[in-house]
């Protein structure tokens, strides 16, 4: 070997490694920007898995080179997070993902509907940016199956540049940033296109408010938990809150429907095309044998009132008017209203302005 032939040679796999991991770098680069112009706009954002599309749980209010940082992980080859923006009236946004072919003829007939801002994902699809119009005809709404097109409403999110598309193996880029032109109102042959092609979803109604389901829930921590805990699928979520009301005894119908609505991480007033899927969930678990029985043997009416009126001797108590009552401190006793008598119970429904009166003295 010459002593003087020094060059360093570097075989396939190493190279491969080096322009991965360059395109990582730059990837992650291209993240933080974009996500700290976006945040300038006052977009909402959300961060997701590329493959799944589920949440990572980012705290946007970090600085975005901090938390892309923790999300990537060592050994990575490819993009880890996509970046989404809500859409609707959180970021003020409306999108239309159009495919440039079949897409693009199917709207033309309308007239003129292009928005300036726009992003591609290689030749195929197109990304327009609208601002968001307040019409109660966008709000809720859900469109109907278009070839080549998709409409992000209320409650939606749209991935937003660099965010990769595993299925193209490309990453949308803008054609026009917002920040270059800002969105502007859909054009009206754009809004008679939408009002052809949007469905208005009936909204889940449910005969409690969510002052009465907490009543309800709040004797039983096990049920609290179930409502307040993270889970990975929202399937899993409302599964939980089922098993844990069943499991005190909760069974009607009506009980379980309105813990399901008012669910504080639950989407199904976001999205009230799930309604039914939660009508059989609640079915079934009325089915399975529970392992407790309704609380104290009282019809859930009975136990509501008193869960009320117990609150309200609670808070009377804590502002010095029940300090004559007999017992410990923190120890209030009530009087419970009688069982009905065996006959057909007449229950009047409960007024949402009646709750909220009696829960302002809370």
């Amino acid at each position: 070997m010459d002593p003087q032939d020094r060059r360093v040679r570097i075989h396939q796999e190493e190279m491969e490694s080096l322009l991965n991991l360059k395109s990582r770098l730059d990837y992650e680069e291209a993240v933080s920007s974009y996500a700290e112009k976006y945040q300038k706009l006052g977009w909402v954002l959300q961060a997701v898995n590329p493959q799944d599309g589920t949440d990572l749980g980012v705290d946007f209010g970090e600085n975005p080179e901090t938390w892309v940082n923790r999300l990537w992980g060592p050994g990575l080859s490819g993009p880890a997070i996509n970046l989404g923006v809500a859409t609707g009236k959180r970021s003020g946004l409306m999108v239309l993902e159009v495919a440039t072919g079949p897409g693009a003829l199917i709207l033309e007939p309308y007239g003129p509907w292009r928005a300036e801002c726009t992003a591609a994902l290689g030749a195929g699809r197109e990304q327009h940016f609208y601002a968001w119009d307040p019409s109660p005809l966008f709000d809720p709404a859900s469109f109907r199956g278009t070839p080549g097109i998709r409409w992000f409403g209320e409650g939606q999110v749209a991935p937003a540049p660099p965010s990769f598309d595993p299925e193209m193996q490309e990453s949308w880029r803008w054609l026009c940033p917002p920040w270059e032109k800002a969105p502007q109102s859909p054009s009206r042959s754009l809004s008679k296109f939408l009002s052809d092609h949007l469905t208005r979803e009936p909204q889940p109604e449910v005969s409690l408010s969510w002052q009465e389901v907490y009543c309800l829930a709040s004797p039983f921590e096990p049920l609290l938990q179930a409502l307040s805990a993270s889970y990975p699928s929202m399937q899993s979520y409302y599964q939980g809150i089922l098993e844990a009301a069943t499991a005190v005894g909760l069974k009607a119908p009506e009980v379980l429907l309105a813990l399901l609505c008012h669910a504080p991480r639950g989407d199904a007033r976001q999205y009230p095309e799930i309604w039914a899927s939660l009508q059989k969930l609640v079915a079934r678990a009325q089915c399975e044998p529970g392992t407790a029985p309704s609380p104290g043997n009282t019809p859930w009416e009975l136990f509501l009132d008193n869960a009320l009126s117990l609150a309200r001797e609670t808070s009377a108590g804590s502002s010095g008017q029940a300090a004559n009552k007999p017992g410990s401190p923190g120890f209030f006793t009530r009087r419970l209203a009688k069982p009905p008598q065996p006959r057909a119970a007449i229950r009047t429904p409960f007024s949402c302005r009646q709750i909220r009166e009696d829960l302002s003295k809370i």
